[in-house]
């Protein structure tokens, strides 16, 4: 849709695991060379560990479309964890051309058939591979029948490699005494981590290009700084955070993504027009360690605390959404009929003109005249987390703090009615530092 107007060949930033967009951190590119090593040089397992949209997927499809010329080596692919081991060695024997859809075969047979293709695949030189995709959601049973597809060997080498990809949770139910066999089989086992905060940066502007974009900065440096608050480096969170600013920018005919913009998106995404915030039992924190902090991988890694479904990632409060003058209003509505597309109102009106009904609150006609105070000139914004407050923001950001510069603050964030009141997931802008 809004290809055309940016000068997009296609969109940037699509969420499938498309591997021609694949951006190689170092993290990203360790695992892939050790997935070619090891499938390469017989390593029977292989384990690939990193969160839920840091690009595991689109990291094995990579390595698909490296080897896929290769005529003696040949891959079966297992996306769906959840089905019993019998259906996902199914699955696996349809993809390597051995079975056929539909076909119905026991347990012994499907062993059986699969260990005479090893066996003659071996004899031409060949090699066949098992891609677990979601491996973290294998039971114990489904595990311990990996383990034992393992067994088929000669006293030399590993007829079959068996690549296991999935999130933290795998690491833990590996290290369960039960799997320690699996375990100690897994000869490679490489983590990838999230972004760090100029590598989420490069990586907006990685995607941009492979989208054939060659105009001028498209994301306003405020604006990229809050993509990196909003996703910590998470390639997913950037991809569907960019694709709403895109279409907003697009809906308002502007070429310059702003913070502003990138606010809004996050609202869209953050904000239930249902579930009020302080509907969402309250998680415990839990130490954070930013991806620019992070430690070099290793075999351990802790699993984030599970957060409730009705959560979202940044709660942003009723008291942060924004207000759009009507000029602005009209702007969106009228290039959006123009186009010819119903869109959802609420994408271009903003969440505060819908959340009153559900969210207890309603849209101030004296708030709606008032002219936008993050559209002033800021260095600087920043996402409220647990246990931050303002005085805190203000001392990291300028090395001290003072009346002063509390005043300049909060003339830029008129909605901060109590300095000493801040939700998490408001976006607190900060103006720049005098000389």
């Amino acid at each position: 849709m809004y290809c055309d107007f940016f000068g997009f060949n296609e969109k940037p930033f699509d969420v499938t695991p498309d591997p021609r967009f694949l951006f190689l951190t170092p993290s990203h590119r360790e695992a892939l060379a050790s997935l070619i090593y090891g499938i390469h040089e017989r390593r029977g397992f292989i384990a690939i560990v990193g969160e839920v949209g840091t690009g595991k997927t689109t990291l094995l499809n990579s390595v698909l479309r490296q080897i896929e010329k290769e005529v003696e080596l040949r891959v079966g692919v297992i996306f769906n964890t959840d089905l019993d081991f019998n259906s996902m060695l199914a699955m696996a024997l349809v993809d390597l051309k051995i079975a056929k859809p539909g076909e119905r075969l026991s347990k012994a047979n499907l062993l059986h058939r699969l260990n005479e293709f090893a066996i003659r695949q071996l004899s031409r030189g060949g090699n066949v591979v098992l891609m677990v995709d979601e491996a973290q959601n294998l039971d114990a049973t489904a595990m311990e029948n990996l383990r034992l597809l393992s067994n088929l060997e000669t006293y030399r080498t590993k007829l079959i490699q068996i690549v296991l990809s999935g999130q933290p949770e795998l690491d833990i139910k590996l290290s369960k005494p039960g799997l320690r066999q699996l375990n100690q089989r897994i000869s490679l086992k490489r983590y990838i981590i999230p972004l760090r905060e100029k590598e989420t940066y490069d990586y907006i502007q990685h995607r941009l290009t492979i989208a054939g974009y060659s105009g001028p900065t498209l994301f306003d440096t405020p604006g990229q700084e809050l993509i990196w608050e909003y996703s910590k480096g998470v390639p997913r969170k950037i991809n569907i955070l960019c694709d709403n600013a895109l279409l907003i920018g697009y809906g308002l005919q502007q070429k310059t993504i702003e913070a502003t913009m990138i606010e809004e998106a996050i609202r869209d995404l953050t904000v239930s027009l249902f579930v009020s915030t302080d509907d969402v039992p309250a998680v415990e924190a839990e130490p954070e360690v930013t991806p620019r902090e992070a430690p070099v991988p290793s075999a351990e890694i802790r699993v984030p605390v599970p957060v409730p479904v009705a959560a979202s990632p940044i709660q942003v409060s009723r008291a942060t959404q924004r207000k759009i003058t009507p000029s602005r209003v009209a702007v969106a509505a009228s290039v959006v009929l123009a186009a010819g597309g119903i869109f959802f109102a609420g994408l271009f009106l903003g969440s505060s003109q819908l959340a009153g009904p559900f969210l207890g609150t309603s849209p101030s006609p004296v708030g709606i005249n008032e002219p936008l105070a993050s559209e002033a000139k800021v260095s600087k914004a920043v996402i409220v987390k647990k246990g931050d407050h303002l005085t805190g923001i203000i001392t990291r950001t300028y090395g001290r703090f003072d009346t002063s510069l509390l005043n300049s603050v909060l003339q830029k964030n008129s909605e901060i009615q109590d300095p000493d009141v801040i939700q998490v997931g408001q976006v607190v802008k900060l103006p720049e530092k005098k000389k």
